[in-house]
């Protein structure tokens, strides 16, 4: 699964993201986000709309990872809370060098990239496939 297909698989996507930690593991073609996912919807009663789950987003067939410095006028500094983002494919207008880098990774590779707001910069992410694991029950809106 890409993550664009898991994005829309969500109950709200990666909209709305809590990243608490990303792992990367280059020798496995890896990589580990450990997540707080919004899985409440408009429709649930009031209270249970901004529910949170947590859940460990895993990227395999690693072929690069790569993340953009903060903007200096945002706060970027550790302050133990976890980091707000939001997903989207990538795109050569969002990163010129995308159709060179594709050319470069095997078949069947997807470009995806996640806006952290609080530091105002991109996580891009390319892989050939995408799974979650939640942590403690499965979401009743979750696929």
């Amino acid at each position: 699964m890409t993550l664009d297909e898991l994005d829309h698989a969500l109950p709200n996507g990666f909209h709305d993201a809590q990243l608490f930690s990303l792992e990367l593991n280059y020798a496995a073609g890896r990589a580990k986000l450990h997540l707080n996912l919004l899985v409440g919807w408009p429709e649930d009663p009031a209270g249970q709309r901004e529910t949170y789950q947590e859940a460990i987003l895993t990227v395999t067939g690693l072929c690069s990872c790569s993340i953009e410095p903060p903007y200096h006028n945002y706060r970027f500094l550790p302050d133990g809370k976890p980091t707000w983002l939001s997903g989207d494919p990538a795109k050569p207008d969002h990163l010129p060098s995308l159709p060179a880098l594709v050319e470069k990774c095997p078949a069947g590779t997807w470009f995806y990239r996640f806006f952290m707001s609080d530091w105002n910069a991109f996580i891009y992410i390319a892989g050939r496939d995408a799974e979650v694991a939640w942590i403690g029950e499965k979401p009743i809106h979750a696929a």
